[in-house]
């Protein structure tokens, strides 16, 4: 339920804010802060950014993309500083999870291709980030496949809604 009434609150703030001169980078940091709290997905902010102001789309997109890759990459450091002792101890269930021994099994087989796919899509990404900093993939190829991935899917994401409902017919 609070999650519920902060996740409203953030989206009215953000309409409220639209015209502002600062209002992309303002949806950046609120995009870090989402990833990082795994509170409202992103996905919702550029969409809503978007509606708002939709004469700065790809500003929109492009400061989501930041904000939310900043945030991202802070969780691949973690899970590659942290490693598998500490993730073992708080969840000892977490190796035999269905999401888990995919994530493995992708970043085995593909690196950080696998790792741009997921990010491109919207699906959940932790589970891969930790595989991925837990393997210590080389960090450049972690941060271009999480920016780039996500870049192309908000950017995705502020193009169709500025051309909704005409895209859909």
């Amino acid at each position: 339920m609070i999650v519920h009434a902060m996740a409203r609150r953030a989206l009215a703030y953000i309409v409220r804010q639209g015209e502002r001169p600062e209002f992309a980078p303002l949806l950046g940091t609120l995009s870090f802060l989402a990833t990082i709290t795994l509170t409202v997905p992103v996905e919702w902010l550029v969409v809503v950014g978007t509606l708002t102001n939709s004469r700065r789309w790809l500003s929109v997109a492009a400061c989501a993309a930041a904000g939310s890759s900043l945030a991202a990459i802070g969780f691949y450091f973690a899970f590659h500083h942290l490693g598998w002792s500490m993730l073992a101890e708080r969840y000892p269930e977490l190796a035999a999870t269905p999401a888990w021994l995919q994530a493995s099994d992708w970043i085995s087989r593909y690196g950080p291709l696998a790792l741009f796919g997921l990010v491109a899509l919207p699906l959940p990404k932790l589970p891969m980030l930790a595989v991925a900093g837990l393997y210590r993939l080389p960090i450049q190829e972690v941060v271009i496949a999480i920016w780039s991935g996500k870049i192309i899917k908000y950017t995705l994401y502020a193009y169709v809604v500025t051309r909704f409902p005409g895209i859909i017919r």
